[in-house]
């Protein structure tokens, strides 16, 4: 609630330099020498302007520097053990500068918190205590204008403010006696409003309040003025209340001013700041792994000290290091069940799985849970399409639901059917930023998104209907998300390749069209990884082809051949993920390569953008922040100018534990001609080409 205080501050400031104690003579226009009620709203500003010191005196002042003292009461309905709750009064510092053109520098500071926003006529901008810079949006921009004016009332009607007369008080909201006249105050293009009240005696503005919402999501903010005093001829309030309600949460925030002054101002002051990149952050998995493989070489017939190594070698990606810990750790002691379950895990990634199942077996016997190995034994039946198997493993691994999501599957095994030629050539629908591909099913043709994010064939609930799916399960996504169905088709054919008794998923028809973007109308299907994975793949997005090579004897040779060029291992994990090292600028990390990404290259956690020294951009709530990597590499391939999201991928760690870093896109690796080969688990991209 300190962002709203603070916007209000900002209004008060500068939106309400208020009158004085002493009553105009041009106010008391009744027989009795009492003010009279005001007829229409015009006359309500005039008699405020009068009581500020005039028009032309107000006018003569261009700029003001407030300097106040911030008080942040303590909320007296604090429950003891409530840390949410603020038990004492905080005091901190304010810093407002207005101009009468409509530009704004605001500073406030508590302990080591420092929050800076402005203005300068055409944008606003926000520097909370994260250090980020944030754009206005237009709405916001709106009210950052009218906050930056030193003098609001004047220009009203040309500013397309409707100011509308209020019935008169006879109390403020404090209950004291006070005849009040107010005028309700509404921006253009702002679906909220306000009710400024102003004294009748003095024409002084006493309480502006601003309520959206009702019953337990009431939120109500009082502004009361007071302390007048005169500066340069025209009055300030040097005291000013801020009085906040938010359902049963209430919060009193006061701002004594200490200094104003109208002399002039650093106009700099209200420019969007250009921040300076970031020094590379230390990565702190890098430093642990560093202090291990330390100790384990000072110590190498220390087990423990092994098994640590191991454990960071793991949780930094760094596999091959791991697996050469954990095998120093097995020749002392062949049965710490650590070093055996890591090693299991190691070889599933590598897609060692007849290794990774005796490891397995071994780790069980010395102590690993059963419900950790069976989990990873569902990871090797699934890629070995054994659904009965898969089914037993989940349910052992207290996974029931998945377990009857796959159980669904058993069947007839999946084939592919041999085809003439070796290559298959399927249509591309598109090539960028997805690829899109024709499908066939029961005769009936649909594009399909060819997304290595996806495990399963996936079907719009309308395309399966009209293919007569027969709904074999039901399970949800995740804790949160959505119902889903489960069945299979007979056959599914792409470029000639004709797939057989395919498990499929079926989803909403408007989850499919929000995934396929401006080709939804085309795009009924999604094919994952499995009904892939026994092909190799080659993809080249600059001439818009796409070319399968199915497996078996008669295409080996078709196959060795596409094995050219600069060579990227990855590394399987659970059903279908693909994960790669990759370097970020000067930091290694390890990410996800998601062929079903659109809207950015590349996205990455805020950790591994610090890791490389990248900072945020300037970020706005209506549109996604985006960033321009000087260097992306992929092994030893390079790739320069990529377009990166900031701020949407926030998982830094995979469900076994070692790290993540971000997610990677066709618009990266598609920049080469590259080939998927599952089999063999490396990606092979070709020279680059002229762009």
């Amino acid at each position: 609630m300190l962002n709203a205080f603070l916007r209000w501050c900002a209004v008060l400031a500068l939106a309400a330099p208020v009158g004085c104690l002493k009553i105009p003579d041009d106010l008391t226009d009744s027989p009795q020498g009492k003010a009279s009620v005001p007829t229409t709203a015009a006359e309500v500003l005039d008699r405020y302007v009068k009581a500020l010191g005039g028009k032309p005196k107000l006018e003569g002042i261009t700029q003001r520097t407030t300097e106040a003292r911030m008080i942040i009461h303590a909320d007296p309905s604090c429950e003891e053990g409530d840390e949410t709750c603020r038990a004492q009064d905080e005091v901190g510092s304010f810093l407002l500068t207005t101009t009468a053109s409509g530009r704004m520098y605001r500073r406030t500071v508590f302990g080591k918190l420092v929050e800076e926003r402005g203005y300068d006529g055409k944008t606003g901008w926000n520097i909370g205590g994260d250090g980020l810079l944030r754009i206005d949006t237009k709405l916001e921009a709106i009210n950052t204008a009218e906050d930056a004016l030193l003098h609001p009332y004047f220009g009203v009607a040309k500013r397309g403010i409707e100011v509308t007369l209020m019935s008169p008080r006879a109390a403020d909201s404090e209950g004291n006696a006070v005849d009040l006249d107010g005028l309700q105050w509404r921006v253009k293009g702002d679906s909220t409003s306000k009710t400024m009240w102003f004294e009748r005696a003095t024409g002084l503005l006493r309480e502006e309040i601003t309520e959206e919402g009702a019953g337990s999501d009431l939120q109500r903010q009082i502004l009361t003025f007071d302390n007048y005093q005169g500066v340069d001829g025209v009055l300030v309030p040097f005291k000013i209340r801020v009085a906040s309600q938010s359902g049963k949460q209430s919060q009193l925030v006061e701002f004594i001013a200490q200094r104003v002054s109208h002399g002039p101002v650093d106009v700099s002051k209200f420019e969007v700041p250009k921040l300076s990149p970031p020094t590379p952050a230390p990565d702190p998995l890098v430093e642990e792994l560093t202090k291990a493989r330390k100790a384990a070489a000072d110590a190498p017939k220390d087990v423990s000290a092994l098994v640590a190594w191991a454990r960071a070698a793991f949780a930094t990606a760094e596999f091959d290091e791991a697996a050469k810990a954990c095998a120093a750790t097995l020749s002392l002691d062949a049965r710490e069940p650590e070093a055996l379950f890591t090693l299991a895990r190691i070889q599933m990634l590598r897609g060692e799985s007849d290794a990774a199942i005796r490891t397995l077996a071994k780790a069980a016997k010395n102590g690993v849970r059963e419900d950790q190995v069976a989990r990873q034994l569902a990871w090797i039946h699934m890629r070995r399409r054994d659904y009965s198997g898969l089914a037993r493993a989940l349910d052992a691994a207290g996974s029931p639901v998945m377990a009857g999501r796959y159980r669904s599957f058993v069947g007839k095994p999946f084939t592919i059917a041999r085809t003439p030629a070796c290559v298959a050539t399927p249509k591309l629908i598109s090539a960028a930023p997805l690829l899109i591909a024709e499908i066939e099913i029961a005769g009936k043709v649909t594009g399909a998104i060819l997304d290595t994010g996806a495990a399963e064939v996936i079907l719009a609930e309308s395309f399966a209907k009209e293919l007569g799916v027969v709904t074999r399960a039901k399970s949800q996504l995740g804790p949160e998300g959505p119902e889903v169905s489960h069945g299979e088709v007979e056959h599914l054919t792409i470029g000639g390749i004709e797939l057989n008794n395919i498990p499929v998923v079926v989803f909403a028809d408007q989850t499919i069209a929000d995934m396929a973007g401006p080709e939804a109308k085309r795009v009924k299907s999604v094919i994952g990884l499995h009904a892939l994975a026994d092909l190799l793949i080659t993809i080249d997005v600059g001439r818009a082809t796409i070319e399968l090579v199915p497996p078996g004897a008669k295409c080996k040779a078709e196959r060795e051949s596409r094995r050219r060029g600069t060579a990227v291992p990855f590394v399987l994990h659970e059903s279908h993920y693909i994960y790669a090292p990759a370097q970020l600028g000067p930091a290694k990390g390890l990410y996800l390569f998601n062929t079903g990404m659109r809207g950015a290259d590349l996205t990455a956690t805020q950790a591994a953008y610090a890791f490389a020294g990248v900072g945020a951009p300037p970020l706005r709530a209506d549109e996604v922040p985006m960033v321009t990597l000087d260097s992306f590499r992929i092994g030893d391939v390079e790739f320069k100018g990529v377009s990166a999201a900031y701020g949407f991928f926030d998982r830094s760690q995979t469900a076994d534990g070692f790290r993540l870093d971000g997610m990677v896109g066709l618009g990266v690796i598609g920049r080469r001609k590259f080939t998927l080969d599952y089999e063999k688990q490396r990606m092979y991209f070709a020279p680059a080409s002229p762009r």
